[in-house]
């Protein structure tokens, strides 16, 4: 029998005004509410809104999303849930930031909470059609490695905030329709806006990104797995943890090359490129203790 998982986890965002002034206590507020209430994750405020993935009980998740509502005013607020065997945080943070979504870009805030948004369902259809229209995704490279929807356009970026350089530079029909995904939501609402100022206005984004339509469509048109950016590294299609990914000690970027550490010997996970010149070690404490070894080794011959 297969034991019930140990961690409840959710991500949310919302888009409202709050004052610079009120942060700092905003931030304090939910730091205490999460500790208090044993919740760990990573909480982000700034003036254009809150933005969140925690994990912990089903109780507690439950109550965490009363307490969104509560402090945000807002009641129409999507939480992604998900279950997991692996612990996701090992700590509390909340953190205050220029924007909830690293764009250099905090003059581009949602004004309304529908802007073109497909359902998972909307979103199915269109690409189970005999026409599927242009589908780009607006994740970072190291993101998109895990897994993409199938002929999904990857724009290969290093950081959100090459989206509106990748526009400049990209050949995009504006006069078809264009259909732009994320993990969770959150960064199709600045993209979409930055398309809109560029003349692209047939253009839609998948509501609850990868994780909202892999809840309802676990075998459909997203291959390979979704990244996420907790301990869990990556789901599969049924939002699970997968072990066919990890985080390269090296750059702290994606891997699917897993090997064993020749020091404690726990499976690790290198890049292409740090794999050349990295040590077989699962992470800098152990690639010191080998440069240890070798040298004691090497003044006792």
């Amino acid at each position: 029998m297969v034991d019930p998982p140990r961690w409840h986890v959710t991500c949310f965002y919302c888009f409202f005004r709050i004052e610079s002034g009120r942060l700092p206590s905003l931030r304090h507020e939910i730091k205490e509410w999460m500790t208090s209430n044993e919740i760990k994750g990573l909480v982000l405020v700034a003036p254009e809104g809150i933005n969140g993935t925690v994990s912990g009980s089903s109780e507690a998740i439950s109550a965490l999303k009363a307490f969104v509502r509560q402090v945000t005013g807002v009641e129409e607020i999507h939480f992604k849930d998900s279950e997991s065997h692996v612990r996701p945080f090992r700590r509390a943070s909340v953190d205050i930031r220029s924007e909830i979504v690293g764009m250099k870009r905090p003059d581009l805030v949602p004004d309304s909470p529908e802007n073109h948004h497909l359902t998972p369902e909307q979103w199915h259809r269109m690409l189970d059609s005999d026409h599927p229209p242009v589908v780009i995704d607006t994740r970072n490279r190291y993101e998109t490695l895990t897994g993409k929807f199938k002929g999904a356009i990857d724009p290969g970026l290093k950081s959100f905030s090459e989206w509106g350089d990748y526009l400049e530079q990209a050949e995009l029909p504006r006069d078809e329709t264009i259909l732009i995904y994320c993990t969770g939501g959150i960064r199709c609402e600045k993209a979409i806006l930055e398309m809109r100022t560029r003349g692209f206005d047939k253009v839609y984004q998948l509501r609850d990104g990868i994780l909202g339509y892999l809840a309802e469509y676990p075998e459909g048109y997203f291959e390979g797995d979704c990244f996420v950016f907790d301990d869990r590294v990556a789901l599969d299609g049924h939002l699970q943890p997968t072990d066919r990914f990890g985080i390269c000690p090296g750059c702290g970027l994606t891997s699917g090359d897993r090997r064993e550490c020749e020091s404690c010997g726990r499976p690790y996970y290198v890049c292409t490129e740090c794999a050349p010149t990295w040590p077989a070690a699962c992470s800098k404490v152990c690639r010191d203790r080998l440069a240890q070894a070798a040298k004691r080794s090497a003044n006792r011959r």
